[in-house]
């Protein structure tokens, strides 16, 4: 009878365990995909609003810690208290081109600077915020019975003062263009005049637009007017204090380089 090899079945049984391991990795990997198709699915069939507080989780969970250098104290986030800058993205080098990513000129650093000096008071009374996106450099107004009166499209006369300093700045950089967006919140205007948010957002964008234009002298091809109504909100219509939040126009000076 031939004899048995000592050792053998071990052996197969350790070969056995150990190529079985990589099931577990895959089975892990299955299960992260499994629950990113089950968020994407939600997101997708959720309404504007909801879609906007699962991304705000998503920024909590994933994005800056609070109170770090990557947040500008402002208004945004969920509870109107942060905008979260977006840091630009800098030059590659390449053929002819900087051989180091280039640093953010001074120029645009001024830009903001400026705006904030001139425009202290009213950051301090949250009446104005200023918060950087990939776009450019935002400037937020809030038009809740300060820009303008509520449901109305002419400027208030206090706050064309605010204009004026804005004005000032933009006329500095001549070569910058200038986007003009109004918003509104989710409530339906009732005024025989202005008949939806479409309107009443679309001509207060016209209305800031023409002021720079027209009491500012500053060239006409440099500004874009637009009107978002309630479908660009920067926190969800939950409150009267996220609503007035989002009643604003926002001044965009871009970034084209």
């Amino acid at each position: 009878m031939p004899k048995r090899k000592k050792g053998g079945g071990e052996s197969m049984e350790m070969e056995s365990g150990g190529g079985m391991r990589w099931l577990l990795t895959y089975a892990d990997l299955i299960t992260l995909l499994l629950a990113l198709f089950v968020i994407l699915f939600a997101m997708a069939s959720s309404n504007p609003v909801q879609k906007i507080a699962i991304m705000a989780q998503f920024r909590r969970v994933f994005g800056p810690i609070e109170g770090s250098p990557a947040l500008l104290t402002a208004q945004g986030a969920n509870n109107g208290d942060h905008y979260k800058i977006i840091p630009g993205e800098p030059e590659e080098g390449g053929p002819g081109g900087p051989k180091k990513p280039t640093a953010p000129s001074e120029k645009g650093k001024n830009i903001e600077g400026e705006l904030r000096q001139k425009l202290q008071f009213q950051i301090g009374a949250n009446k104005v915020s200023i918060r950087k996106e990939a776009r450019g450099l935002v400037i937020s107004l809030l038009t809740d019975k300060v820009l303008f009166d509520l449901g109305d499209t002419r400027l208030k006369p206090e706050m064309k003062g605010v204009l004026n300093n804005i004005a000032e700045v933009l006329q500095h950089h001549p070569d910058k263009q200038i986007a003009v967006e109004g918003h509104t919140d989710d409530l339906a205007i009732q005024s025989a005049k202005v008949p939806s948010n479409w309107e009443l957002s679309a001509l207060r964008a016209t209305s800031v637009v023409k002021y720079f234009v027209t009491n500012e002298g500053m060239d006409p091809s440099r500004f874009s007017a637009a009107g978002y109504a309630e479908y660009q909100p920067l926190v969800p219509n939950i409150s009267e204090a996220n609503r007035r939040i989002n009643r604003r126009v926002d001044i965009i000076i871009l970034k084209l380089d």
